[in-house]
C-alpha cells in the first residue's frame, strides 16, 4: 500500500467581498454552480490526483462554501475531504491509498461529484487501471491535414497502445508483449502534445489544428508516461505561384515586371497543397537572388538599381517545411530594371606574397569616376576575395587567416587567425562563408593542403563569430541557393557535399571531378561541372534530374538571375540552356524540367576557361580563357561571339567582374599588370589602371584577384 501524489491540487474555497462606493452592498454568497477541473482523470492503481472544485455564485465569482465529495464506485476510486482522489481505497486518515487489495490492481471507472450548498458539480470521470509502463504509438499519422483544418486525435487515431507490466497475463507479442499486457481498452482517454506548434497545435480535447506546412512530432501521455513520437503532417505545397498582389482573383497571374528605380510592388504567393486545397497567401519566404538590384521585405518588392533579378517564394524552414528539409520553390518572378548600373567599387589585389618587410595591399577603384582610391593593407597575401550578393561584406582568404572586408570603410579584419584556405562560397546574406584548404593557391596552382587526409572544410558564421571544422577532402567550389537554405560543394575527389544550418552535412558520390556549382535562377535545380555532362540535382531531395544538353564536357557553370538560363563553358564555346520547369509527376518533389539549347563557338579551337561571368539580366556572357590575351563574349539568343583583344603587352586576363547591367567589365591583366575596364557593347578596352603589386623578389606581380562590389 502506498500514497503517491502525481498532481497536487486542493479543493478551492474562496471568499469574495464586494464593497460599493458611497454606500453598502450585500455580498452574493449563494452557490449556483460548482466548477470542476479536470473533467477526466486517468490513474494508476494506488496513485493520487488532486482535483479542483470551485463553488461560484450567479455572477461567476468564487464564494466560500463547504464542499463534500462522493464517488459512484468506492471500490475503484475514493475521495478525501480535501478533494484528493485515490485510485483505490483511502485509509481512515486519508494517508494511504490502497490500489491493490489482495494483491490485485484496481481497475474500473468511477464518477466523482462535488456538492456545495446542495448544488452538485458535473461529474469527474476517473479511470483506474494497472500501472502504465509504456505507451506505444504509430510512427506516422497517415495522410496530411490542410492548413487551418482540424483532425480529432484519439486512442484509435493514431493507434495508441497502453502497456502495463503489472497487468497479467502478459501478451504473447507486440505491441506490449511478451513483458507486458495491452490495457488500452480500460485506461480512458490519453492526452496528446505537439513538439512544433508552428506545424500543429493540440487543444485540451485532443483536437489538432494544422498550421504551416511541415511535419511535427506528437506524442501521447497517460499517467505520467509519454509515448514515442508520431509524425503529424500539415500538407506541403505541390504548386507555389508567385505573382502581383493586384492580380484579379482567378488570374491571369503577372509573373514579371519591368520597374524603375525606387518603385515598389506588392507580391503574393498562393499554393495548392497535397490535398488539392488552395491556400493564399501561402506561409512562405519570398527572397531575391540579386538584392542589390531588387530587394524584398516580407511581400514588398523594391527596385534598387538597374539590372536583372529573380524573386522566388520558398517553402523552407523555419516558416514552412519544418521537419522535412525539402525546399519547394515557386515560379520565378522576373524583374528587370532599366538603365545603367550605378557606380560601385572595384577591388584589385595580388595573391603573390610581397617582399619581406612589406605588407600585402588592395586597391579600391571607383567604377564611376574610374579613379583609384587609397590603397589599404591586408592581413596577409590574399588568395580569394568573395562578396555576398547583398554587398554588405566580403570574405578574404589570406596567408594570415580568414578576414572580412567592410566596403563602407575599406577596412579588413582578421576573424580566424591561422585559417589557411580559399573562400569557395559565401551565402547571400553575407553571414556564412565556406573555406577549403583543398582549393588551389592561385599563386602556385597547387592545393594549400596537398594531403587529402588533412583537407578540411571550414564554416565561419559571422552572426555568432563561430568556426566549424568539417573533415571534407577535395572541396574546390561551392554555391548557396538564393534563400540560403543549402549549399552544394564540389569536391575534386568525385563527391558533392551538401551543407545547411538545418541538417548535418550530406554526401553524394557522382564520380568525375566536380569543379564548379550554380543554381537555376529560382533554385529548383543545382548544376555541377566535372563529368562529360552536367551533374543536375533537384534541390528539394538531391535526386538526379534531367541535365541540359552539352556539346562537350562542361568546364564551368553559371546562371542568369531572371531568364531561367543555365550557362556552361566547354573547350570551344558556350552551351546556353533555357529551362522549362514543370510540376512533379507525383507528390511534392522533384519537379520536371526540359531544355532548349544554344551553342556558341568562340572560334579559337580548344581552350581552358579560367572564369565564367554571366550578367544577371541575361544580356551578356563573358569567359576569361587561360593563357590567351582575349576576353570572349556572347549575347544569349544572338548567334556568334565577340572576342575582345587585350591591349599590347597583355599576356592573359586573370579574374574580374561584370556590372549588373552587363555593359561593362573590370578585369585584372597580366603582362601589363593593369586593371582594365572593358566596354562590352563596343567590344573594346577603354581604360587601363596601372598597379604596383610586387612579388617576394620585388618583381611586378599581376593583379590576379579582381572583383566588383555588388551594387
Amino acid at each position: 500500500m502506498r500514497r503517491l501524489v502525481i498532481n497536487a491540487g486542493l479543493a478551492v474555497f474562496l471568499s469574495v467581498l464586494l464593497a460599493g462606493c458611497g454606500g453598502s452592498s450585500k455580498t452574493n454568497t449563494t452557490v449556483t454552480q460548482v466548477v470542476v477541473a479536470p473533467a477526466t482523470v486517468s490513474l494508476n492503481s494506488g496513485d493520487v490526483a488532486g482535483i479542483t472544485f470551485t463553488p461560484e455564485n450567479s455572477a461567476g465569482n468564487a464564494v466560500s462554501s463547504t464542499v463534500t465529495f462522493s464517488s459512484s464506485n468506492t471500490s475503484v476510486a475514493t475521495v478525501s475531504t480535501s478533494g484528493q482522489i485515490c485510485g483505490g481505497t483511502w485509509d481512515s486518515t486519508f494517508v494511504v491509498c490502497n490500489g491493490a487489495p489482495g494483491g490485485v490492481p484496481v481497475s474500473g471507472t468511477a464518477t466523482i461529484t462535488a456538492t456545495a450548498a446542495g448544488i452538485n458539480s458535473s461529474g469527474v470521470t476517473v479511470t483506474v487501471h494497472p500501472k502504465v509502463s509504456s505507451v506505444v504509438i504509430d510512427p506516422v499519422i497517415p495522410g496530411c491535414t490542410t492548413s487551418l483544418q482540424t483532425k480529432q486525435l484519439s486512442i484509435t487515431a493514431p493507434n495508441v497502445h497502453v502497456c502495463s507490466t503489472q497487468a497479467t497475463p502478459h501478451d504473447a507479442g507486440p505491441p506490449c508483449g511478451p513483458l507486458g499486457k495491452d490495457i488500452t481498452s480500460i485506461v480512458g482517454p490519453v492526452a496528446f502534445q505537439s513538439t512544433d506548434t508552428s506545424v500543429v497545435t493540440i487543444d485540451a480535447n485532443n483536437l489538432a489544428t494544422a498550421h504551416n506546412p511541415g511535419v511535427a512530432d506528437i506524442f501521447a501521455n497517460l499517467s505520467g508516461v509519454s509515448s514515442s513520437t508520431s509524425l503529424f503532417r500539415t500538407c506541403m505545397p505541390t504548386l507555389l505561384v508567385l505573382h502581383l498582389n493586384s492580380d484579379p482573383s482567378g488570374g491571369p497571374d503577372t509573373t514579371s515586371a519591368t520597374m524603375t528605380t525606387s518603385q515598389t510592388l506588392a507580391l503574393r504567393a498562393d499554393m495548392l497543397d497535397e490535398n488539392g486545397a488552395g491556400i493564399g497567401p501561402a506561409p512562405v519566404s519570398i527572397v531575391s537572388n540579386n538584392p542589390v538590384v531588387a530587394s524584398v521585405s516580407s511581400t514588398t518588392l523594391t527596385a534598387v538599381a538597374p539590372g536583372g533579378a529573380g524573386v522566388v517564394a520558398a517553402c523552407i524552414p523555419p516558416v514552412c517545411g519544418n521537419g522535412l528539409n525539402q525546399p519547394i520553390y515557386s515560379n520565378l518572378f522576373k524583374v528587370t530594371i532599366a538603365g545603367a548600373s550605378p557606380s560601385s567599387t572595384v577591388y584589385a589585389t595580388s595573391s603573390f606574397p610581397p617582399p619581406t618587410g612589406t605588407t600585402a595591399t588592395a586597391i579600391p577603384i571607383d567604377s564611376g569616376s574610374n579613379t583609384p582610391g587609397t590603397t589599404f593593407n591586408l592581413s596577409g597575401a590574399p588568395n580569394s576575395l568573395v562578396f555576398a550578393h547583398n554587398g554588405v561584406r566580403a570574405y578574404l582568404g589570406t596567408s594570415g587567416g580568414l578576414a572580412t572586408l567592410d566596403p563602407s570603410t575599406n577596412s579588413e579584419v582578421t576573424v580566424a587567425t591561422g585559417l589557411i584556405g580559399s573562400v569557395i562560397a559565401v551565402n547571400n546574406a553575407g553571414t556564412i562563408a565556406l573555406i577549403s584548404n583543398a582549393a588551389n593557391d592561385p599563386t602556385t596552382g597547387l592545393p594549400f593542403e596537398p594531403n587529402p587526409a588533412n583537407q578540411r572544410l571550414f564554416v565561419f558564421n559571422q552572426t555568432n563569430n563561430s568556426l566549424q571544422t568539417l573533415a571534407v577532402a577535395g572541396a574546390v567550389a561551392g554555391a548557396f541557393s538564393s534563400d540560403d537554405f543549402k549549399a552544394y560543394i564540389a569536391a575534386n575527389n568525385g563527391k558533392i557535399y551538401i551543407f545547411s544550418v538545418f541538417f548535418s552535412l550530406q554526401t553524394l558520390s557522382p564520380g568525375g571531378t566536380p569543379s564548379s556549382v550554380a543554381f537555376l535562377d529560382f533554385d529548383p535545380f543545382a548544376y555541377i561541372t566535372g563529368s562529360p555532362s552536367l551533374d543536375t540535382l533537384a534541390v528539394c531531395d538531391n535526386s538526379t534530374a534531367t541535365a541540359p544538353p552539352a556539346t562537350s564536357a562542361p568546364q564551368l557553370v553559371g546562371a542568369t538571375a531572371n531568364t531561367d538560363q543555365i550557362v556552361t563553358v566547354n573547350s570551344t564555346g558556350l552551351d546556353i540552356g533555357t529551362a522549362t520547369v514543370g510540376a512533379p509527376v507525383t507528390g511534392i518533389c522533384p519537379p520536371t524540367v526540359s531544355y532548349t539549347n544554344q551553342f556558341i563557338d568562340f572560334g579559337l579551337g580548344a581552350f581552358t576557361a579560367r572564369q565564367l561571368l554571366v550578367a544577371p539580366n541575361g544580356s551578356r556572357v563573358v569567359v576569361i580563357p587561360a593563357g590567351i590575351n582575349q576576353i570572349l563574349t556572347a549575347v544569349p539568343g544572338t548567334p556568334g561571339s565577340t572576342n575582345i583583344p587585350l591591349p599590347a603587352g597583355a599576356t592573359e586576363a586573370f579574374s574580374g567582374g561584370l556590372t549588373n547591367d552587363g555593359n561593362s567589365m573590370w578585369v585584372g591583366v597580366g603582362g601589363t599588370n593593369t586593371v582594365d575596364k572593358i566596354d562590352l557593347i563596343a567590344g573594346t578596352v577603354i581604360l587601363q589602371i596601372p598597379t604596383s603589386f610586387k612579388k617576394a623578389d620585388s618583381s611586378a606581380a599581376p593583379p590576379n584577384i579582381v572583383t566588383i562590389k555588388p551594387k
